[in-house]
């Protein structure tokens, strides 16, 4: 499955308690050729790595550890249930007993850190990052003959196939039915009325897919009549970060179509990052500003949090304590090379968490918060993070 296939209820499935141990691998991966050599092997040795922990670990019962052993953990297997994803430049691979095997597909901008999780759920919180990171975003091409909706994220778009898209119009142009021009004719002038009727549909499939994945930013491209109609009586006219004055695009490529949005795109993430600064600002006058991993970690565990605004490259380890409300960061341990670490390079100790700005963001998402990543240095004074509070 594909990280833009992810909805609030497949979310909560995911999270849901399962018999230990719940296996969550991840590492990155080509996105262009699936499956390459490099990535086979890293894969591989992820699997004896899960191996490795399931004999060495007294809580896995017998039974599970057999099943987990012999039939689950292979990576023949994983790359069979993942035939269908498209690609990515990472891979969360889920397995349990009981369960078919789970492989979804990510696009991030930044290298993931290849791991192998036990719990008694699935971690999802690596989704979660990386479906923030990738900054998605929808784009609604319209056409009076088809209109289309894509899904972005890192400048790739696929086109949804869901929800009444690609959505044609239900009631066909009267003059569509003359085989050719009538001299001296009257134009006809119901075709506004029709087309209104169209956008309105089109409007509502739109609100169908927001209410089954959540808002996203909202980029609308059509032509110069069209365009000001659908603004005029859509009713998610606050999603709305953007529009381009383009004819003719219900049949351009994904890769065209993000090309032509690119400058538009760059234009709306420098306006966000800058106003998060300014608000941050603001709010800091207010006393409604967290800055700092330690301080941002407790208002999450509170669900205080409005905003949490990150650098891209920010990564944090640390102590988590206090029932989970409370965090001390400490140096960000070496990688371990797997299966068979470097003898110089000692695994991190066991309680010492190095995924800190994963827990961040998905506490941040279950809270209903928005997340945004701004450039590297954009915070120097907040270690890298920072969020507005809601009280």
């Amino acid at each position: 499955m594909h990280i833009s296939e992810l909805t609030p209820r497949i979310r909560a499935e995911l999270g849901k308690p399962r018999p230990y141990p719940a296996i969550t691998l991840v590492m990155p991966t080509d996105p262009d050729f699936r499956f390459n050599d490099k990535d086979r092997i890293l894969l591989r040795d992820l699997v004896t790595e899960a191996k490795r922990r399931l004999a060495d670990d007294p809580a896995v019962e017998r039974e599970a550890r057999l099943e987990l052993r012999d039939r689950l953990l292979d990576p023949d297997v994983i790359e069979r249930a993942d035939e269908t994803s498209p690609g990515g430049d990472a891979m969360v691979v889920y397995v349990a007993v009981g369960e078919p095997v789970q492989v979804w597909r990510v696009a991030s901008p930044r290298e993931v850190r290849p791991r192998v999780e036990f719990a008694e759920e699935f971690l999802v919180r690596y989704l979660a990052d990386a479906e923030q990171r990738s900054q998605p975003y929808l784009v609604l091409v319209l056409d009076q003959e088809m209109c289309r909706l894509h899904r972005g994220s890192v400048r790739r778009l696929t086109e949804v196939t869901e929800h009444g898209f690609p959505a044609a119009p239900q009631i066909p142009s009267p003059e569509d039915a003359v085989p050719g021009p009538v001299p001296n004719a009257t134009p006809y002038r119901g075709d506004e009325e029709r087309v209104e009727q169209y956008l309105k549909a089109v409007d509502g499939h739109l609100g169908d897919y927001l209410d089954a994945h959540g808002p996203l930013p909202l980029f609308v491209i059509g032509g110069t009549k069209i365009l000001p109609a659908f603004e005029g009586l859509t009713a998610h006219g606050g999603a709305v970060s953007g529009t381009l004055t383009l004819a003719g695009m219900d049949t351009a490529s994904p890769q065209d179509l993000a090309e032509r949005l690119g400058p538009t795109l760059d234009d709306f993430h420098a306006r966000q990052a800058a106003d998060a600064v300014a608000e941050l600002g603001e709010a800091r006058g207010q006393e409604k500003v967290a800055e700092g991993p330690e301080q941002v970690w407790t208002a999450i565990a509170d669900r205080r949090v409005r905003r949490l605004v990150l650098e891209e490259s920010l990564v944090l380890a640390g102590r988590i304590t206090g029932e989970g409300r409370d965090l001390k960061i400490v140096q960000l341990p070496e990688p371990v090379t797997l299966p068979n670490p470097a003898p110089d390079v000692e695994p991190p100790p066991a309680d010492v968490a190095t995924d800190i700005v994963e827990r961040l963001v998905d506490g941040a998402v279950a809270g209903e918060a928005e997340v945004l990543f701004v450039p590297d240095d954009t915070l120097p004074d907040s270690g890298g993070v920072a969020a507005l509070l809601r009280y």
